[in-house]
């Protein structure tokens, strides 16, 4: 059976393949979107089965073309940029995207680990999975959130594993084609290989 990564070609995503083949694993779709295209880097070292651009798998996933089941889908696509402020966009690719996937699988009972953030919070300084502590800042987070409350209310009739990862500050291989809006610790230590110093 196959795994699904979608951002498969992300930091994360990347990584979570990368794991996955270390592990033996190959029968691997990567799904991802890539228009900007110098993401394909972080897969160059990985094997994979397949690639789907983001709108191709959601169209065969509407279409019921995929007849073998999955092993299980490890939803870690979405519009992460924090400065991104159109809100239909983030709340059609972050929230209605995973809706979808999210009743595939329960349909087809299908383990479903997804990405939430820890965006939620927004300035809170208790990091508890309770709506007192949860305030998004912005629409990335707010789609997060609005996510997390779907899958809290279908819990109760789940047919398969649904797991949400809040992912706070991450770092690390893969994630150079993030630009500005890769970590703090991304930027830091390229300035000091590049000058010998760090500015705060």
């Amino acid at each position: 059976m196959m795994y699904v990564v979608t951002g498969g070609a992300g930091f994360i995503g990347a990584n979570l393949v990368k794991a996955l083949n270390e592990r033996g694993e190959k029968d691997i779709i990567v799904v991802d979107d890539l228009e900007h295209g110098d993401k394909f880097r972080n897969l160059d070292d990985c094997e994979i089965a397949d690639y789907l651009d983001k709108r191709d798998f959601l169209e065969r996933i509407n279409n019921g073309d995929f007849k073998k089941k999955f092993k299980a889908i490890l939803h870690e696509g979405a519009c992460s940029d924090t400065m991104e402020h159109n809100g239909v966009y983030m709340m059609g690719n972050n929230y209605e995207y995973s809706k979808v996937l999210l009743h595939y699988c329960q349909t087809k009972r299908i383990p479903y680990l997804y990405a939430s953030s820890a965006a939620v919070y927004g300035a809170g300084k208790v990091f508890r999975e309770s709506r007192e502590h949860e305030s998004p800042l912005n629409v990335y987070g707010y789609s997060k959130w609005q996510f997390d409350q779907y899958v809290h209310r279908l819990l109760p009739k789940k047919t398969a594993q649904i797991v949400g990862f809040r992912y706070f500050n991450v770092y690390g291989d893969r994630e150079q084609h993030k630009g500005r809006m890769a970590s703090v610790a991304f930027h830091h230590f390229n300035q000091y290989r590049d000058s010998g110093k760090v500015k705060l």
